[in-house]
C-alpha cells in the first residue's frame, strides 16, 4: 500500500512539470536562448539588447536556460529595463522566424578568428 501512495504522489507532482514542458512559452523571454539565436533576427535582439551574451564563456553552458532564469541569476546586472526591450523587440520578430529559419548560433567573436 504505501509504494502505491508513492508512485501516486511522485504521479501527482511530476504531471505539473510535464504540463509546463509542452506548454508554449507566454512569453520570449521564455524561450532558450539557444532557439532565439537560432536566427539572425534573433541574433540580432541577443546581441543589441545583451551585449556580449553570446560571446560570453559561459553561452553554451547557459543556452539551454531562458532570459528569465539567467536575469534571475545574473544579481542585477540584467535590469528591469534590459528585459523590457528584450520583450518588445523578441515580439516584434515574426512568430515563424525563431522556428523556421535557422542559422549556426556561433558567438560572433568566434566568426570573426581566422582558421589556421
Amino acid at each position: 500500500m504505501v509504494s502505491t501512495k508513492v508512485i501516486l504522489l511522485v504521479t501527482v507532482l511530476a504531471a505539473p512539470a510535464a504540463a509546463q514542458d509542452s506548454a508554449t512559452p507566454l512569453s520570449p523571454l521564455d524561450e532558450p536562448i539557444g532557439q532565439i539565436a537560432s536566427t539572425q533576427d534573433g541574433c540580432a535582439v541577443l546581441d543589441k539588447d545583451f551585449p556580449g551574451l553570446r560571446e560570453h564563456p559561459m553561452y553554451f553552458s547557459i543556452k539551454h536556460m531562458t532570459l528569465n532564469q539567467i536575469a534571475a541569476m545574473s544579481s542585477g546586472k540584467i535590469t528591469p529595463a534590459m528585459m523590457t526591450q528584450a520583450q518588445s523587440d523578441l515580439s516584434a520578430l515574426p512568430k515563424a522566424d525563431i522556428a523556421a529559419t535557422p542559422i549556426a548560433a556561433t558567438p560572433a567573436s568566434a566568426e570573426a578568428q581566422p582558421e589556421p
